[in-house]
């Protein structure tokens, strides 16, 4: 018989399974109706009251239910779950019949089929109110589908009855949100005081007292718990959570070893002590994962931890067959792919890591591995490698195009290939027109190799397309600062530029720097002084050195240049204004004579 509650394998019972999926039926009695009898019996009449307790109540079926439903076991049997699953959810519509809901739910919830779960938990409720785990199943799935407030309804009947509520679940995601656990915090408060010997109504008032962080009277009643149910492990777990909310670390680990120490075998125990160390001790922390792996070493997260902290700890021979075990379990693959590429990395061995790098799935590790990868293929000078590699990416995921075309661009930038970077910009913008991202850097491209009338015009296209953009006025009104005859307009797009965003130190700087080639010096002193204020970068520090030597200030413009060269030490634009200024002393010597 298909299990929809214990296990993925099927049991050959087949007449046990016809049994247990009417419900109510038994298959002996069935057997025993004809089947023209079994055809007319339309749609199952409604309970009457079993005269003989002995005897289990009957109910009929129409024929093509009984089918549709051996189909179901049937399928159950061959783990075609999909097919049992869509059979029992119709037939339990059709034939409302408890039994039929409640197997219906059961199979859904074992495949975390979610909405079917959650209709047929909520057809089994409706027809078997009083059924306690019918009224459980409600209450989980409603609190999985988010609907707290009906979850919350269900769980006080499975109370009522005698049963289980799965509240702590309900807890859990009712403290998503503060303010969800502000409009829920008094049901719970309720629900505690009228069961205050249950653990489970207990501790889910504690975690709705902790979201709201009121920790002393969550620790009293987890404290408390622990007491009325010692071998509760939930009520020592919360403790420590709460115990480190509260700042007590030392407290919350002691507990923790202690717990380890009695139940060693119990990994939620030791796994949240071991995830508390990750922070305290690396070196312990490791201890405990490499006990949690030996105990579970098919399961992947464990693994997975394990792994990263022997990476960290650059035990890179010992991470290495953590990552391949994900690979070939099929677990983590990105992350095993990343962290291995990374090993490679480390050994030199460029090939193998770009083979990792290239398995690294879109997610958080997606563009670093490009980015790493790519840089070892340029290192290395295979930039066919690259631009192939590149080209595949953009042929993958054709929406982030754009962004490809700039990480390429910017890497055969660093590798001072100007000219390629151009010609592909050249590509990338025949390909993608209207993009102001790539239109920018093929002017900054032009700009750098000297195409001076080649950056105004993609400078004057961005502004047809964002006229009142400051970074692109302030980039075009500096570059013209360059011509003496187009000053005025230099000064006119800096002007527009800093009264869009007056704070911008670029902007403030490139006003400084037109006034002074305008001759107002006073004014260039006083935006570059300001510049610097806000941002010690060295170009600034550059303009405004030359403008106090200028004017004859020339110890200050010695220091300006001497703090701007020890925040960036390989700075060429000092010793470059220096030069064009006929300046033969060293900083050093001007130094020694001040």
């Amino acid at each position: 018989m298909f299990s929809a509650t214990n296990s993925h394998r099927s049991r050959p019972l087949l007449g046990a399974a016809i049994c247990l999926l009417l419900g109510a039926c038994t298959l002996q009695q069935e057997q025993k109706r004809a089947p023209e009898q079994l055809a007319s019996a339309g749609s199952p009449p409604a309970e009457s009251a079993v005269t003989d307790a002995s005897e289990p109540e009957t109910r009929a079926f129409p024929i093509d239910a009984f089918y549709t439903l051996l189909v179901a076991e049937v399928a159950g049997n061959r783990e075609q779950y999909d097919v049992a699953l869509a059979n029992y959810y119709f037939q339990a519509e059709r034939t409302q019949d408890a039994g039929v809901a409640a197997r219906a739910t059961r199979i859904a919830r074992f495949l975390n089929a979610r909405r079917a779960a959650l209709r047929a938990s909520q057809l089994w409720v409706q027809l078997e109110p009083e059924n306690p785990e019918a009224q459980l199943a409600a209450t989980a799935e409603l609190t999985l589908a988010g609907d707290l407030d009906d979850a919350l309804v269900h769980a006080r009947k499975a109370l009522a009855l005698g049963g289980d509520a799965p509240l702590q679940s309900l807890a859990a995601t009712a403290t998503s949100n503060r303010e969800l656990t502000d409009a829920m915090l008094p049901e719970f408060a309720q629900l505690a005081e009228q069961y205050p010997d249950n653990g489970e109504v207990a501790l889910a008032h504690a975690m709705m007292l902790r979201a709201a962080e009121d920790y002393p009277r969550a620790l009293a009643l987890v404290r408390r718990v622990q007491e009325q149910h010692p071998d509760n492990q939930d009520a020592p777990l919360l403790e420590s959570h709460i115990l480190v909310d509260q700042g007590k670390r030392d407290e919350a680990l002691a507990l923790l070893e202690k717990l380890v120490s009695i139940y060693p075998d119990e990994s939620r125990i030791r796994l949240q002590y071991a995830r508390l160390l990750i922070r305290e001790d690396l070196d312990a922390a490791q201890r405990e994962f490499t006990e949690l792996v030996k105990q579970h070493p098919r399961e992947a997260n464990m693994i997975l931890s394990l792994a990263l902290i022997r990476f960290e700890t650059h035990n890179y021979s010992e991470a290495k067959p953590l990552f391949e075990r994900l690979l070939a379990l099929g677990e983590h693959e990105s992350a095993a792919h990343f962290y291995l590429g990374g090993i490679a990395d480390r050994a030199n061995d460029t090939d193998t890591a770009v083979a990792h790098f290239k398995q690294v799935e879109p997610g958080s590790d997606y563009v670093p591995a490009i980015t790493r990868g790519t840089q070892l293929l340029a290192t290395s000078g295979r930039e066919r490698d690259n631009s192939n590699w590149f080209a595949e990416l953009r042929q993958r995921h054709p929406e982030q195009s754009e962004h490809f075309y700039l990480m390429e661009v910017k890497l055969l930038q660093e590798h001072d290939h100007q000219q390629r970077a151009l010609a592909l910009l050249d590509q990338a913008v025949r390909e993608h027109a209207d993009s102001g991202r790539l239109i920018y850097a093929r002017a900054l491209v032009n700009e750098r190799l000297g195409n001076s009338d080649a950056f105004e015009r993609g400078m004057r296209k961005l502004l047809q397309q964002d006229p009142d953009n400051p970074t692109i006025l302030n980039a075009l009104g500096y570059k013209l600062i360059e011509d003496e005859e187009r000053l005025d307009e230099a000064h006119k797009l800096i002007t527009k530029a800093l009264e869009l965003r007056p704070d911008d130190p670029a902007i403030i700087d490139s006003m400084g720097w037109v006034q002074y080639r305008l001759g107002n010096h006073g004014e260039a002193v006083k935006h570059l002084e300001k510049a610097l204020e806000k941002l010690p970068d060295h170009e600034i520090a550059a303009h405004l050195g030359e403008v106090l030597w200028v004017q004859g200030y020339r110890d200050r413009a010695m220091q300006v240049w001497r703090d701007g060269l020890e925040k960036n030490p390989q700075s060429k634009i000092i010793p470059a204004a220096m030069k064009r200024l006929q300046i033969n002393e060293s900083l050093e010597q001007h130094a020694s004579e001040s």
